[in-house]
């Protein structure tokens, strides 16, 4: 925890970040330095190797992290001296991203690889909470942002580690203390071997590479998104967006992979699946990158919230793992000749949703909004007079074009999904695990049934206009303790902005 962030709440920081900064850390105003929010985004995985005895026992996940700090220290020229700093310090804050608590904010507002301040004014230039929090789950830029400051849109420059004047010639702890004003300052010095021997590593082979250069912990903001050229990212759930990324990145040979199939009454429906297409999948190579990809999804079916893979007429499950590979006959998929049909051409993956062991936080309480940014626009509020209600509006109304997907705002139960040939129309209600409902009127077509556990961000449905609607549009009410809430206020406090 930073002194920072306790000094801020105790205070009662909401709407002066310069004032605060200016009372507990120097401040140095102006500033010149490179576009780092454009400079974040690398065009391709980078990817390191190195005899790491001193460090066996970090996952190549965190080894990634360690990589890409002391790539950034070299990049903005500190050197390696700077860049067991910087790892002691990763360490420490978010066991180098590895700590899932570090994927939400805390309750003071840090995030991330080096637990960076997500209100705006603070350590990114986005307007709105989600925005700051698209940018500081980055681990790039905050690398960066450590080892260089940040200077706030007000003129105002947050220290990095080159503005601490002689941080060449304190300890590790004490320069990384001057960065992050710790309340608990001394936290760092125990990271000090482990950082170093990491370093030592990477400088004796800077060139190499860390297997597995797409580790699926998150939905890599390292790795480029899945080309359109290969595969729609559009509807797939985080586990399955992740699936798709990695596979991507890590076999460039694949050429399609495929995801949502709106009207699939399985997986595909809900954008849980992942079919992987294999180029000459008929030869000797082509069916040894086949089992490699079952191999690996089966592996870090973990990671990657897997449910069943299948392949070349076998099934692997998370339920019956210990069966381990098992044929089609006896695991109910198909075994017959047709090579789409029989999983001969393509491994398929379907996935729980987002249960991955690190998914990462669409707002500070992973809820997601109900319909993606840009495909909207809000056309109705709570409480608004109207001659289409019987007194004032009960929700927050999304107009969008007929057949939008439709997410589910929170992880949850389906309660009820059925046409209630009443206002309503075509009415999705999911429970939350603290009672909470959400309500997704009006839809042209419902895609999930009752009793269904779905988690944040799952497709539940498609825009309509069925009931008493005037145009496509989802009605979306929220009920907390059996009475309408306004959504919007209700968004805002989990960290959205409709």
């Amino acid at each position: 925890m930073k002194l920072l962030a306790t000094a801020a709440v105790l205070i009662g920081f909401v709407t002066a970040p310069v004032l605060i900064l200016a009372i507990l850390v120097p401040m140095i105003a102006g500033g010149t330095q490179a576009d780092q929010r454009q400079s974040a985004v690398p065009g391709a995985c980078k990817n390191w190797d190195a005899d790491l005895p001193a460090t066996s026992g970090l996952t190549p996940r965190q080894l990634q992290r360690a990589a890409l700090i002391y790539d950034t220290a070299l990049e903005v020229g500190l050197g390696p001296h700077a860049a067991v700093v910087g790892i002691a310090t990763a360490l420490r804050e978010s066991s180098l991203g590895a700590d899932p608590r570090s994927k939400r904010p805390d309750a003071n507002h840090n995030i991330g690889l080096f637990q960076q301040r997500i209100l705006p004014g603070w350590h990114a230039d986005g307007t709105t909470i989600s925005e700051n929090m698209e940018i500081l789950l980055d681990d790039r830029y905050q690398a960066q942002v450590f080892f260089q400051g940040h200077t706030t849109t007000n003129g105002w420059h947050i220290p990095g580690l080159a503005d601490i004047p002689g941080w060449q010639q304190l300890t590790i702890a004490q320069a990384a203390q001057k960065v992050q004003v710790s309340a608990l300052p001394d936290a760092y010095a125990k990271h000090e071997p482990a950082a170093s021997a990491l370093v030592a590593a990477l400088a004796k082979n800077p060139n190499a590479t860390v297997n597995d250069p797409c580790e699926p912990h998150d939905l890599s903001l390292d790795c480029p998104a899945t080309p359109n050229s290969i595969g729609n990212e559009n509807g797939q759930t985080p586990d399955a967006v992740r699936a798709m990324r990695c596979v991507a990145a890590k076999w460039p040979q694949i050429r399609t992979i495929g995801g949502l199939r709106p009207g699939d009454p399985r997986d595909h429906g809900t954008g849980r699946a992942v079919d992987v297409m294999i180029p000459n999948w008929h030869t000797p190579t082509g069916h040894a990158l086949g089992t490699e990809i079952a191999a690996w999804a089966q592996t870090n079916a973990t990671a990657l919230g897997v449910t069943y893979v299948i392949w070349d007429r076998k099934i692997w499950s998370v339920a019956h793992a210990g069966k381990g590979w098992r044929d089609c006959s006896e695991g109910s998929c198909y075994a017959g000749p047709d090579p789409s049909a029989a999983h001969l051409d393509h491994v398929h993956v379907s996935v729980a949703g987002d249960q991955g062991t690190d998914s990462p936080a669409t707002s500070a309480s992973g809820a997601v909004l109900p319909i993606d940014k840009g495909k909207y626009r809000i056309s109705a509020h709570y409480g608004q007079p109207g001659t289409r209600w019987a007194t004032r509006h009960t929700g927050l109304d999304f107009a969008a074009p007929t057949g939008t997907p439709i997410r589910a705002v929170t992880a949850g139960t389906i309660i009820s999904a059925h046409n209630t040939h009443g206002v309503y129309g075509n009415l999705t209600k999911i429970r939350a695990t603290d009672g909470t409902e959400t309500w997704y009127a009006h839809q042209s077509r419902i895609t999930a049934h009752e009793g269904q556990r779905v988690a944040a961000g799952q497709n539940i449905g498609e825009v309509g206009a069925s009931g008493n609607a005037s145009g496509p549009h989802l009605h979306l009410e929220v009920r907390t303790n059996g009475r309408t809430t306004d959504p919007l206020v209700w968004l805002h406090n989990k960290g959205l902005q409709p």
